[in-house]
């Protein structure tokens, strides 16, 4: 991990925000991170204080995306309840939540979704439902109710209802959001709802699965007894590490750096790297020489063989199918 390039120290919340809001392109701010976590005592309440002024309306100062990315992920880190609901209404704002989490939306989200969770479920399913949030987030807003639900916090027949209330009463569509409700049903084994999930496959997503890769999801469900086989395999659970997970993501490592010193573009062609729209999000992952078929063993909810970082649900997936 590389911390900041001048070494400061650091001995207030502002200080420490304002070590967040001011890193470096490609550089992680270690010093501030930590200082934050051992001080968790400051730095928590002014952090949910910041989120919920943000969620508020308040206009961001300069720099302040970047400060809220790292902050997202430590609170999620300190499973700090008290940000959950402002997390939730940035997370309905669409041109917000581009701008603080970028792509890293499918790569944590949802685990900072799970670990501030504060016990209302209304507040996810506001998310899920506002048909005006990021079709993405809305999806991560379902994985996280689903692992809650598995988790106990919210019963199996709430979740069943609240499933069937959603398939009576919202129109599906080819939205990632009935993707979600694909994989809630397989996820939490919901036996008795596949019909409605196979159809919704059939109609919508075969770009991404067909009817087979959902019964396989549902019959591995099925097959463990504590139910939590996909979302293990689908990496869903509470964020634990913020300096650990972010320290292994591209847009932090050596390689990165080199990249912006010289000025170019981005291996996914999305833009520039000094664009400050591309998203800090982007895991680095290192993948061997190809075979037949590259993706062959890659599911839908793992990193891209591209090497972009997404998902390849989101990246070259559907780009295949097109």
């Amino acid at each position: 991990m590389t911390a900041m390039s001048e070494e400061r120290t650091i001995t207030t919340v502002d200080e420490a925000i304002r070590e967040l809001a001011g890193a470096p392109d490609g550089v992680l701010p270690v010093d501030a991170m930590t200082w934050a976590l051992q001080h968790w005592d400051e730095a928590g309440p002014r952090f949910v204080e910041l989120l919920e002024r943000c969620a508020g309306g308040s206009v961001w100062s300069e720099g302040m995306e970047d400060a809220l990315f790292f902050i997202f992920h430590l609170l999620a880190e300190k499973q700090e309840t008290r940000a959950f609901p402002a997390l939730c209404r940035l997370s309905r704002d669409s041109e917000a939540v581009e701008l603080i989490v970028g792509d890293a939306i499918t790569e944590t989200l949802t685990q900072i979704l799970i670990s501030t969770f504060d016990g209302n479920a209304a507040l996810l399913k506001a998310v899920i439902e506002d048909a005006a949030a990021d079709e993405f987030v809305r999806e991560a807003a379902f994985q996280a109710l689903a692992w809650h639900c598995r988790a106990g916090a919210i019963s199996d027949e709430e979740m069943r209802a609240y499933l069937l209330h959603l398939h009576e009463q919202t129109q599906p569509g080819e939205n990632m959001v009935w993707l979600g409700w694909v994989n809630a049903v397989s996820s939490l084994g919901f036996q008795d709802l596949a019909d409605k999930a196979e159809r919704l496959v059939d109609e919508f997503f075969l770009h991404i699965m067909d009817v087979g890769d959902f019964r396989d999801d549902l019959r591995q469900t099925l097959a463990d007894p504590d139910r939590m086989v996909r979302f293990t395999a689908n990496h869903i659970g509470p964020f634990v590490d913020a300096i650990g997970t972010l320290s292994t993501w591209h847009g932090f490592s050596e390689e990165y750096r080199e990249q912006l010193a010289r000025g170019e573009e981005s291996d996914d062609g999305i833009g520039d790297l000094d664009d400050p729209l591309v998203p800090r999000g982007w895991p680095s992952i290192a993948f061997g020489e190809p075979a037949i078929n590259p993706a062959r063993d890659v599911g839908r909810n793992d990193p891209c063989p591209c090497g972009s970082g997404k998902k390849y649900k989101k990246c070259c997936l559907g780009k295949d199918a097109a």
